[in-house]
């Protein structure tokens, strides 16, 4: 039997101390916050969120805007359901850090829980300007535009004040110097200096960046591409703008945008408009009896598996010898063995969002176009899908059932059983969905372990026996 072994490589990668600590923390608090933060780590890894919530309280005590803390909370109140409050979290880290691309995910996540989709989505579509290659945000969003199609709702208003805006238009003579700063008629510094004077004169707004030190690094050829598409009238303003914040986020211009920030005063008013829209979300629902549809279906797969674990269980199964299943035929053609296996598909697991018998067909057309080598003689393989077990060379299950730490799937050598794990708990100690491609790749390595392919050392092969999964709608994955 073979297994296909996981590399767990979950880092989680946190600034405790650096993370807007309030001033009145002396060192040896700020030591103790970073050993409780530790503490409630281990128990946000085991899927203890409630216990791990009451640390993250006694941390938000010493530091109330600590932003690892808080994002650790809204996706610990997330996984229990607790989603107005989680909500709560995301939105102190996104009053702090607008582009903080969890909290911006967490937000869509939560207020898609809520059945506020117009709402969601515009978190996700800003999540997405910041990490547009993100799966989990791709999934989130594509979710939530299929439930609107289906479900019209009357949208929540927002009370006035609390929607963030920040002005983006720029005077038309501005373009000129962009179009002669893109064709290189003028230097960087001359270009640099009318964007300096259009940000300190708040002529444009900026929205907030987490501002580096001063860098020597030149400005990326991206940057002035973009300013010569402006000039032209190719991109809108705000497209121009964005290559002017990431500018100042990586020091490449140096402006002090204090003047700009809010007062915690301001904050702590936005933070009740939050709270006040939170309430009238809940009212509404009630009174509409809002339809709604949970944007991650991670939770509903695993209670609906194991509600009908023997369903799906193939784990007596894999007990056999691969013996007792029959052996593939064979006919030689031109000198090459052409090798048929007959493949019974066992049924998947309900409340999936996508239908995998498809990956399952993806991986057979990769086996089936590669040059094997059998006894020493060329070899193709072919596939048919087969209804009845006994007379089938391979068995195919999809699972969620712990297969062991780390283990992917498995499969016997040559014939016999195929499982390949849909998901796991590794990503923040709840049951998580892998994205398609993982299960892909899952699914090609165990059925290469079918046709008697074992483990090999070149890690660009399928058959190297390490992967790291990625997570289909995980927020620590994104």
């Amino acid at each position: 039997m073979r297994k296909f072994i996981l590399k767990i490589e979950y880092i989680l990668t946190v600034i405790l101390l650096g993370s807007l600590v309030t001033s009145t923390a002396f060192a040896q608090t700020e030591m103790e916050a970073e050993i409780m933060f530790n503490q409630a780590k281990e128990h946000f890894d085991k899927g203890e969120y409630k216990q791990a919530i009451a640390i993250y309280d006694d941390i938000l005590e010493i530091a109330p805007n600590n932003i690892s803390t808080l994002k650790m909370k809204g996706i610990a109140q997330s996984n229990i359901e607790d989603h107005t409050n989680s909500l709560k979290q995301f939105y102190k880290v996104f009053q702090h850090r607008p582009n903080d691309v969890i909290a911006l995910t967490g937000l869509g996540l939560g207020f898609g829980y809520l059945g506020e989709y117009e709402e969601s989505i515009s978190y996700f579509e800003k999540a997405a300007n910041e990490k547009p290659n993100s799966i989990v945000i791709k999934n989130y969003d594509e979710f939530i535009q299929k439930v609107i199609s289906k479900y019209p709702y009357t949208a929540t208003e927002k009370p006035i004040g609390l929607e963030k805006e920040f002005p983006t238009t720029i005077p038309d003579w501005v373009k000129p110097i962009a179009k002669w700063w893109s064709e290189g008629n003028i230097d960087d510094t001359e270009f640099v200096s009318a964007l300096l004077f259009l940000i300190e004169n708040k002529i444009i707004q900026i929205p907030p960046a987490e501002i580096q030190s001063s860098s020597d690094e030149k400005i990326p050829d991206w940057i002035k591409i973009n300013a010569g598409w402006w000039s032209e009238q190719q991109i809108d303003d705000e497209a121009f703008v964005s290559g002017i914040q990431y500018m100042i986020e990586n020091g490449l211009i140096v402006v002090n945008l204090q003047e700009a920030s809010q007062t915690q005063e301001e904050l702590d008013h936005e933070f009740y408009l939050f709270e006040r829209y939170l309430r009238d979300i809940s009212k509404n629902i009630s009174k509409e009896k809002r339809y709604i549809e949970f944007p991650n279906p991670s939770q509903d797969v695993i209670k609906k598996f194991l509600r009908d674990y023997v369903k799906w269980n193939f784990e007596e199964e894999v007990k056999k010898a691969s013996g007792s299943f029959p052996d593939p035929t064979y006919e030689i053609i031109d000198d090459t063995y052409i090798i048929y296996y007959k493949v019974y598909i066992n049924e998947q697991p309900s409340g999936l969002p996508l239908d995998h018998v498809s990956t399952l067909k993806d991986s057979f057309e990769f086996w089936e176009s590669q040059d094997l080598n059998t006894n020493g003689q060329n070899a193709k393989v072919k596939f048919e899908i087969t209804n009845l077990k006994h007379e089938a060379n391979v068995w195919v299950t999809w699972v969620v059932r712990n297969l062991g730490e780390g283990v992917l799937g498995h499969a016997h050598l040559g014939k016999g059983v195929v499982e390949v794990a849909l998901g796991d708990y590794s990503c923040d100690g709840s049951f998580q969905l892998y994205d398609v491609n993982s299960v892909h790749t899952i699914m090609t390595h165990e059925l290469g372990h079918s046709i008697g392919l074992k483990h090999v050392n070149d890690k660009s092969n399928i058959m190297y026996p390490s992967y790291t999964p990625s997570y289909a709608y995980c927020l620590l994955s994104n």
